[in-house]
């Protein structure tokens, strides 16, 4: 009997391409902040409102299409998240005032469920061996582009226009769409009875929205002002109305028991990293930035910068493909502890920052290890431990609770930083930073701690049947 040819990887490159572009787009825009804002002469309370569009509707749109992909077929709403963050690029590179910019920045903002989707097209086209893998290398690719445009950034501000970064990254998005057209095979639904809940869609939106913006918004109204205080409360009472609906609707957005305490870890290491990654990315420039007579200072530029967040890229990328072979020999409760101590390691790292490059250096690749483990091993938690009909869903909300801890990270670290000035120079002293660090290093301890709640081994998944045919 003749073997059945084994399931084409092309799928997996054009994933890869579509997570690499949509990732690559976010980190070069940092560094040209300053030379946007001048560009549409925003002010910068306007102009910061580009990046809290993208996250904002990132946090509303993954989980509802997120939800789709589990009723409805994968492949033309891949395609339709790649051409519309497609189209948000072409409108903010022919933005000429903050509004068209903010708009263009927005509906980049739906591109945040490219990696739910991609697992869940991911866990339907390919064979159980491979699954792992491909998992890996979509997080530590994704890894790796962040680095990659924080690097090549300030070289091509110094000789373009900062409109290139947008038209670069519009030449990287817009062939993959149509590859998408072409490569991706059609992905189906398991269950095409499910319907999208959109009560339940509506007041989780609602509540994030409000949660975010709070968050976002802190720094400047005060943590005990009435109005975060107001915004935070309206969040909460949003999400118990949320789990009401959801424990009472039959086809609810988020199945919230599904999975048990496996699903739980996933969803809150997710939040830990984005946290941790975040307070990083605030403390590391500032750092690199700021003039040796702080005592901590390196004097650099964005391009330093970049050089040593660059072995967070890197070791992110050779991490996480990785995880597979690392779960088989220590299980998912021994890899997610590993994850865990590379990401409270990290932090430990930077407390030595005062002795120069070498301590960022260290922590920056600590964190690539831990981000690429970390959620390598949660997304195949998830593949693992989740019927295949709601595999994107549930991917869809540990991301949308790592955009959480992402902003509330960024957030309190500038807090803390803000709150503890230098008595001679206008920038952090060194005890703001340590502050930051010990936060930081906390929270990456509960990581370590959360692993213990993991099954030391994950359960057999459920093969698709189109894949189980084709490998059996």
């Amino acid at each position: 009997m003749q073997d059945t040819p084994s399931p084409s990887r092309a799928p997996i490159v054009v994933l890869v391409g579509a997570v690499v572009g949509f990732t690559l787009m976010e980190s070069l825009m940092a560094p040209a902040l300053p030379l946007i804002q001048r560009g549409v002469g925003a002010s910068l309370a306007s102009i910061a409102w580009i990046f809290t569009g993208v996250l904002l509707v990132g946090a509303v749109s993954v989980p509802v299409v997120a939800r789709l992909a589990d009723i409805r077929d994968k492949r033309p709403l891949f395609i339709g998240v790649v051409t519309i963050a497609a189209v948000g690029v072409l409108v903010a590179a022919l933005a000429e005032s903050v509004l068209q910019l903010t708009v263009g920045h927005a509906l980049q903002g739906i591109g945040l469920g490219l990696i739910p989707l991609s697992v869940a097209i991911i866990r339907d086209t390919q064979p159980e061996s491979r699954v792992r893998s491909a998992n890996g290398l979509i997080i530590g690719s994704s890894a790796l582009a962040t680095v990659a445009g924080l690097l090549i950034a300030g070289p091509l501000l110094e000789r373009l226009h900062y409109s290139w970064l947008y038209w670069l990254t519009l030449a990287l998005l817009a062939p993959i769409a149509l590859c998408s057209w072409w490569v991706l095979p059609s992905c189906p639904p398991v269950n095409r009875d499910g319907r999208l809940d959109v009560p339940g869609a509506v007041l989780l939106a609602g509540s994030l929205t409000a949660l975010l913006i709070g968050v976002t918004k802190a720094a400047s109204w005060g943590w005990t002002s009435p109005a975060f205080l107001g915004l935070e409360a309206l969040a909460v009472l949003g999400l118990i109305a949320f789990c009401v609906v959801e424990s009472r609707t039959e086809h609810p957005l988020v199945r919230l028991r599904l999975g048990g305490r496996p699903v739980a870890v996933v969803c809150l290491v997710s939040f830990v990293i984005g946290y941790v990654v975040s307070a990083i990315n605030i403390a590391m420039p500032t750092i690199v930035d700021a003039p040796r007579i702080t005592g901590y200072g390196l004097e650099g530029d964005a391009t330093t910068a970049g050089l040593l967040l660059l072995p967070l890229g890197i070791a992110g990328l050779l991490a996480a493909p990785l995880t597979g072979w690392l779960e088989r020999l220590l299980g998912a409760r021994g890899v997610m502890a590993l994850a865990g101590i590379a990401i409270a390691g990290s932090c430990v790292a930077l407390f030595f920052a005062r002795q120069g490059a070498a301590a960022l250096a260290v922590s920056s690749g600590l964190m690539g290890i831990g981000i690429g483990w970390g959620l390598t091993q949660a997304m195949n938690t998830v593949a693992t431990e989740i019927p295949v009909e709601r595999v994107a869903s549930v991917t869809g909300l540990a991301f949308v609770l790592k955009s959480v801890g992402g902003t509330l990270g960024g957030q309190i670290s500038a807090s803390v930083l803000a709150g503890k000035p230098m008595a001679e120079l206008p920038l952090p002293s060194w005890s703001g930073f340590t502050t930051v660090f010990w936060i930081a290093t906390a929270v990456g301890v509960i990581a370590v701690g959360l692993s213990a709640l993991l099954p030391p081994a994950a359960h057999p998944a459920t093969v698709p049947a189109k894949v189980a045919d084709s490998v059996a």
